[in-house]
């Protein structure tokens, strides 16, 4: 199943946004953790989702970081070609002279500066071990060591099935996309960490699919709708419907039910079954997590030789308290 990103907010939220270099305050950054070659992140404002520089048959340009796309691509308006056609690029990844990429129209207003060069995918990203932190971006070509990490207080989630650099590990009609487990609470299910999943109009967006979102009634939890959102997909423009839970706690958990991180600022939003693929098509409840939960999350490690990805989870954020019409 491929997952190629399309648009993710609506488009008078993202219309005012430019692109700026994520200058934030590495005070929390815990520096490379897994080795690797360190690159600058940026981002835009408000934003998440994390970009690199890199340089790709001699055009230097930035590159998200996607892990909810699960191909690599590059702009049609820097490479020649139609869009969706196929083109073998020398990449500046370390340990990767070239790769495949396909070519793609990137017509979104929420794109960086002059605009943005590439996407990396998860058919790159599951060779690298890649940390991510507030200001940086590590990749490398080697697993991490469990003892040190552990040692530093980061909490390992298996991906036993979800994500791996040996893709016949994968569970057959999964694709290869990071996960982590969120409960709220009696209810349990797996959640895709999608890096590209700019989630600025609604901080913490929690995408789930109808089967979640029915477990989620059941289960008896106070679940008010407060907005629609418009999106476009792959089909075109479609609304989705934006839900809070009252006095609802979510919890990031790991595969064996240790809590990460909590919060009570999320939102709900119902990702209805269409012809792209994703969460929706699942018939058991499943769900997708915005960009803006990797500052809940602190440091985080994609280490796919080894199927785990590591979160930090030390940097307990203030919560706000809500109102009335959050």
């Amino acid at each position: 199943m491929a997952i190629v990103r399309i648009v993710s907010l609506s488009l008078a939220a993202i219309a005012a946004l430019i692109f700026v270099v994520g200058m934030v305050n590495g005070a929390n950054d815990r520096g490379a953790l897994c080795g690797g070659r360190p690159y600058a992140r940026s981002s835009v404002p408000n934003g998440s989702s994390p970009y690199v520089e890199l340089t790709a048959d001699g055009i230097k340009g930035p590159f998200l970081l996607d892990y909810g796309a699960t191909r690599s691509s590059l702009s049609a308006a820097a490479f020649p070609g139609p869009d969706g056609s196929m083109r073998k690029a020398a990449i500046s990844l370390p340990g990767a002279e070239s790769a495949d990429f396909h070519l793609a129209g990137y017509d979104l207003l929420l794109q960086p500066g002059n605009g943005q060069l590439g996407v990396i995918g998860d058919d790159l990203l599951s060779r690298f071990t890649v940390q991510l932190t507030e200001s940086a971006a590590y990749l490398g070509a080697k697993p991490c060591r469990p003892e040190a990490l552990l040692a530093r207080g980061l909490t390992p989630v298996d991906q036993n099935g979800f994500f791996s650099s040996e893709t016949s590990k994968i569970r057959a009609g999964l694709p290869n996309v990071p996960v982590v487990f969120l409960r709220l609470g009696e209810v349990r299910a797996w959640a895709q960490i999608d890096t590209g999943y700019e989630d600025a109009v609604y901080p913490r967006s929690v995408d789930v699919n109808q089967a979640l979102f029915d477990s989620l009634v059941r289960s008896g939890l106070k679940i008010d709708r407060v907005a629609d959102i418009n999106v476009w997909t792959c089909e075109g423009r479609e609304s989705r419907h934006v839900y809070r839970v009252e006095e609802g706690r979510l919890a990031i958990e790991n595969e064996r039910g240790k809590s990460v991180v909590e919060t009570e600022d999320f939102h709900l939003i119902v990702k209805s079954v269409n012809g792209c693929g994703g969460i929706a098509d699942f018939p058991e409840p499943a769900a997708q997590l915005g960009a803006s939960f990797l500052r809940l999350f602190g440091a985080v490690i994609f280490d796919p030789v080894a199927a785990t990805v590591w979160l930090d989870g030390a940097r307990k954020p203030r919560e706000t308290p809500r109102t009335a019409n959050q």
